[in-house]
């Protein structure tokens, strides 16, 4: 079953855990909802959404059960049937499919950017964005304290999603913070999870390690299924190369603010290891849909 979101306006969904005024240059926003932003979507449209206090991700587990009837394992290193998977971009009325890279660009074709193709001409765009003077009001006299600066994503691009729960039909959801709206189309179709041994993530593959440098691929704990990890294209200067990049990830808001942990950010190319072969999200928290993957044949 697919989840297709259309943005009625530009939106933001913000990635800093932060209060306060938000500057420009650290602005830190995502154009992809993550599968917490869906599970949350998911909720609503099934009325299945509770306050909850729980503590760390007590909030997630208990909306996932509600929703599946079965007990979130978080650090489970990979799912089959995530239920969340994606998302898969498409812009305006163009047929072929985008797949995120970072936060803000998209990776135009799959093949090109698998193969290590180092020349960014028709392999990766930048999402097209407004950047927006905005106000802190004093609500006592309605007067402007100070302006800052937001960035907001063209509503030009369509977000695919693959979910494996019944979700009942809806026409809007909210999508992001500033009260942003955006359609949303249940469709009774098949998903695209591409084959072969290298995939390219979709979502932040989350892990946990002690060790600050020099970890070793099979002492990570998220890290199971992965047998090498060869980055995500990077600029550097008038060329462009693959580099293995972390980010630290919030997971977002309930009643609390959740936890943080360090991840492999979207459009990083992996190689997987035969054992995981069935498998379409990895890495902690892969049950609910982080760590998705589109796999793609040996590029040779």
């Amino acid at each position: 079953m697919k989840l297709i979101i259309r943005p009625l306006e530009e939106y933001r969904i913000g990635l800093r855990q932060s209060s306060g005024i938000i500057i420009e240059n650290v602005d830190v926003i995502s154009a992809f909802p993550s599968p917490t932003t869906i599970l949350g979507i998911i909720g609503r449209l099934n009325n299945v959404v509770r306050p909850n206090e729980a503590e760390g991700i007590g909030d997630l587990e208990d909306a996932y059960k509600s929703l599946t009837s079965r007990g979130l394992n978080p650090y489970n290193d990979k799912s089959d049937n995530p239920l969340i998977w994606g998302p898969v971009i498409y812009k305006g009325n163009e047929p072929s499919p985008y797949y995120p890279l970072l936060f803000s660009k998209l990776i135009l074709d799959v093949k090109k950017y698998v193969n290590m193709n180092v020349d960014k001409e028709g392999v990766v765009e930048e999402l097209r964005f407004q950047t927006r003077q905005m106000n802190q009001i004093n609500r006592s006299n309605r007067t402007t304290i100070h302006s800052f600066y937001q960035k907001f994503f063209s509503s030009e691009y369509t977000l695919e999603y693959c979910v494996n729960v019944s979700v009942k039909p809806g026409r809007l959801v909210a999508i992001g913070g500033e009260n942003r709206y955006a359609g949303v189309e249940i469709k009774d179709s098949l998903c695209d999870y591409g084959k072969g041994d290298y995939a390219i993530l979709l979502q932040p593959l989350l892990f946990e390690t002690d060790k600050d440098y020099f970890a070793r691929i099979d002492t990570v704990k998220g890290f199971d299924c992965v047998e090498e990890i060869y980055g995500i294209l990077v600029e550097k200067g008038n060329r462009a190369d693959f580099k293995v990049k972390t980010v630290y990830y919030a997971l977002g808001y309930g009643k609390v603010r959740r936890p943080m942990l360090q991840a492999l950010p979207p459009g990083t190319v992996i190689k997987v290891k035969e054992k995981c072969r069935d498998a379409k999200a990895l890495g902690i928290l892969s049950e609910l849909g982080f760590g998705a993957i589109y796999r793609y044949e040996n590029p040779q």
